[in-house]
């Protein structure tokens, strides 16, 4: 089937590719010809979509065909699209097809063909990016600065949304914001905001510190991370709440255990510990659990896929590394062992890449091989796209590959 899909694939590239090879002088029987091309094109996109509904990787492989196609790549299918100024403190996000820089000085928002469509100089001492789909916060940790983004600049300015400080900024897959806050007479306090900006829901903890918050994607239920005790231990209480309701409608208690970050994987929510990670429903209960094989979690891409992609370690230094993916039960999709450095992973639609320090590889969800390019030693980090593209970025420039 792939060496099919491939044939069929090339043939359309050298249908396009005659098409747009301008007729030297009108001949007798253009119209004709034009209809053959018309027709043998139309052929060729229904064998490529036939062969597509049954491979949905060679799917991909026609959208990038044609959303790609005008994009100058070199031989190995790389587009060098961003240009910024290297900063060691800066973060960066994709979004839609742009890229994203927060560093401790300024904002910037470049559209896909790498022109400035949004800045703006900041103060941050710890900035921090959250994504969702359409939408992005910036904001720094500890302050009271947050700018809502979209693909064409800002959204909407909310630091008079930012309490006595922010402590996390969260979006689910609809761009459900939920902001985790200090709060003058509490602990601190949770708001989530509809894609809008209109408040959905709020709470305040007196009793007890929350470090982070995400809203679920049934859109209707939000889940907070809550520090104490538990039993005279250290313990990270998972709390879920319904928006229509003031009272929790469930709690789990992670004894022993920090919760590092909240995520999700297809529709559940995805709690990262120092140890496992966990799975919830939309009411709290659980859907599953996958302890670490190796004890050092080196690397996670949890948010933008149907599975979670952790990056393992047998020691605290060195390349003894396993790359797992796990699905929304808790089950091993692929387990792949390497020697090899792997500087970053990534996760996006069925895709998973991994940043090696002079290649790059992209698997599918179970872990076979999809594409690879070599000579990307100028790379640091690597961004995943849910069309099987490749954002690579390096210390003051960005190339998009395009297998």
């Amino acid at each position: 089937m792939a060496e099919k899909n491939n044939e069929i694939e090339q043939e359309i590239r050298e249908e396009i590719r005659r098409s747009k090879k301008a007729p030297q002088r009108r001949k007798k029987g253009g119209g004709r010809r034009a209809l053959l091309l018309l027709l043998a094109l139309a052929a060729v996109l229904g064998a490529v979509w036939y062969a597509a509904y049954r491979d949905l990787n060679s799917l991909d492989s026609l959208r990038r065909l044609f959303t790609y196609n005008k994009v100058r790549q070199d031989a190995d299918g790389k587009a060098e699209l961003f240009h910024y100024d290297s900063d060691r403190s800066a973060a960066y996000a994709a979004l839609g097809d742009g890229l994203l820089i927060v560093s401790t000085t300024r904002i910037r928002l470049l559209d896909g063909d790498g022109e400035e469509l949004w800045a703006q100089t900041v103060n941050f001492a710890h900035p921090a990016i959250a994504s969702g789909t359409q939408l992005a916060a910036v904001y720094d940790v500890g302050g009271e600065e947050l700018y809502i983004l979209g693909t064409r600049g800002l959204v909407r300015d909310m630091s008079g949304e930012s309490g006595n400080g922010l402590l996390s900024a969260t979006l689910n897959a609809s761009d459900y914001l939920a902001l985790t806050t200090l709060k003058s007479g509490y602990r601190a306090a949770v708001t989530v905001y509809t894609p809008s900006g209109e408040p959905a829901f709020a709470f305040n903890s007196s009793e007890r510190y929350v470090s982070d918050a995400r809203v679920l994607n049934d859109n209707r239920h939000v889940a907070a991370v809550m520090l104490g005790e538990a039993d005279g231990v250290f313990a990270s209480t998972l709390t879920f709440y319904a928006f229509d309701s003031e009272e929790p409608v469930s709690e789990t208690t992670l004894g022993g255990s920090m919760v590092l970050s909240l995520g999700s994987v297809g529709q559940k929510l995805a709690a990262l510990e120092d140890g496992r990670l966990t799975l919830f429903n939309a009411d709290g209960s659980l859907s599953g659990s996958r302890r670490y094989e190796y004890p050092y979690l080196r690397g996670q891409s949890m948010s933008g896929a149907d599975f979670a992609a952790l990056l393992l370690s047998r020691y605290k230094s060195g390349s003894a590394l396993r790359l797992v993916t796990v699905d929304a039960e808790g089950e091993t999709l692929g387990t792949l062992d390497e020697r090899r450095e792997i500087l970053d992973v990534s996760a996006a639609g069925r895709y998973v890449a991994a940043l090696y320090s002079d290649s790059l590889t992209i698997y599918t969800a179970d872990l076979t091989e999809y594409a690879t390019l070599s000579g990307t030693d100028f790379a640091k980090q690597v961004v995943m796209r849910a069309d099987g593209t490749a954002l690579l970025l390096g210390a003051s420039r960005a190339w998009l590959y395009i297998p």
